[in-house]
């Protein structure tokens, strides 16, 4: 299982965005990228990352005309960008998540991942669906 973090295609660098500092459920939150883990699929609504992402969603991500896993670093640049809105349900068992939504073309699950040499948002799983739950706290930039 690596926990590596791809590349976005478009800069080189290990940051697909930064979400800024955050006051969320009393926590001060610092600003922080976000990056792609390579990670894996365990099963149905199970994994993280970009193997997961292309696991669960691969069908929408064909329609979207993302047709390989090699794709799934542009599916998520299709939905995180700056200015994407940013909103926080609340967190669950010790984990912080937010969700990225981008109204045409679909969410990113990021979650806060606290580093020995520094913190992340780490990508969970993005998806083609739009709803957004909770209240919106921020953008990324």
């Amino acid at each position: 299982m690596s926990s590596l973090a791809i590349l976005n295609p478009l800069t080189g660098l290990q940051s697909f965005g930064i979400v800024p500092s955050l006051k969320l459920s009393g926590v001060m939150l610092p600003e922080a990228p976000i990056h792609l883990p390579l990670r894996r699929h365990i099963g149905p609504n199970k994994g993280f990352g970009a193997r997961h992402i292309w696991a669960e969603h691969r069908i929408e991500m064909e329609r979207s005309g993302h047709i390989s896993e090699a794709d799934v670093p542009l599916y998520v640049l299709s939905i995180i960008r700056v200015g994407t809105p940013l909103y926080f349900e609340g967190a669950i068992w010790q984990q912080t998540r937010l969700m990225a939504v981008r109204s045409a073309t679909g969410t990113a699950v990021v979650e806060f991942r606290e580093r020995r040499d520094a913190s992340v948002w780490s990508v969970v799983t993005a998806f083609s669906g739009t709803k957004t739950h909770g209240s919106r706290v921020g953008t990324v930039r």
